[in-house]
């Protein structure tokens, strides 16, 4: 063999292993990622309304959390409706604890050099062979909501790429429902436009419960299903990523709100 066949072999092995190394590298760390928001979800799962602002603060700081407080109303006069203004001035709260947890962080577009670098070698390969590759892209926020020292409200959203683009879900906890006018029921599931960098329609499943509602409907308000984060085949639209409020809302249909329930297969 000539002495620059072996020399190519050897080179050529040398860049498999690399490549290799680093692809078990990518899939290992999109799964602890995926692993960390499915531990998030669950903790977070557990907090109930009235928990001490101490009982939360352990779990902020273990998945790097911030405290930032949120813009007050506009002042009453604005308001068409002095009901609604009340209603939502009485679910104000006075700070909120935020954890993220993002992949590749383009949903929260941070800039230090690993989210660049992850950044760079994402755009390297075609969006359609990322997933195969462990590069499907998503990120989960929860916020815990503070009022005089006590949790006053928990939500979580997570946004995924799927088979067709960005898909997002959310439930919120709180006493009251987001609008005056479903303040009697105490589970309602809405859809929403979800606006993002890339072009296409995305949608939202929105998920809203009480402390006043069933075990199934807290179920079902938080049945995220986490195998969209690593699947290789993506999910497509609510009914992939939230089977479980899905199938609820098929059963009770008087829960939607703003909501054309879908038609699974």
């Amino acid at each position: 063999m000539p002495r620059w066949c072996g020399l190519a072999l050897r080179v050529a092995i040398v860049v498999f292993l690399v490549v290799t190394v680093a692809w078990g590298s990518m899939w290992a760390y999109i799964a602890y990622e995926a692993l960390r928001t499915k531990s998030l979800l669950t903790e977070v799962s557990q907090i109930r309304i009235g928990d001490t602002e101490a009982s939360i603060t352990p779990l902020v700081e273990r998945y790097g959390g911030f405290k930032w407080t949120r813009e007050p109303l506009s002042p009453k006069e604005n308001w068409i409706s002095e009901e609604e203004y009340e209603y939502q001035q009485s679910r104000q709260s006075d700070y909120q604890y935020e954890i993220q947890i993002s992949p590749f962080e383009t949903v929260f577009r941070r800039t230090g050099w690993l989210t660049q670098a992850l950044r760079t070698v994402r755009t390297v390969f075609p969006a359609r062979v990322r997933p195969i590759l462990g590069m499907r892209d998503w990120g989960a926020v929860a916020e815990l909501s503070v009022r005089s020292s006590h949790v006053q409200s928990v939500s979580t959203v997570i946004l995924v790429v799927g088979r067709s683009g960005w898909t997002g879900y959310s439930w919120e906890l709180a006493e009251g429902m987001p609008v005056h006018d479903i303040h009697q029921q105490t589970y309602a599931i809405g859809a929403a436009f979800l606006t993002m960098p890339d072009a296409g329609n995305h949608g939202m499943l929105e998920n809203y419960f009480t402390p006043k509602s069933s075990e199934e409907e807290a179920r079902a308000a938080r049945g995220f299903n986490a195998r969209c984060l690593i699947s290789i085949k993506g999910c497509e639209g609510f009914c992939d990523i939230a089977p479980t409020a899905i199938e609820y809302l098929r059963l009770h249909p008087d829960a939607a709100w703003n909501i054309i329930p879908p038609k699974c297969p």
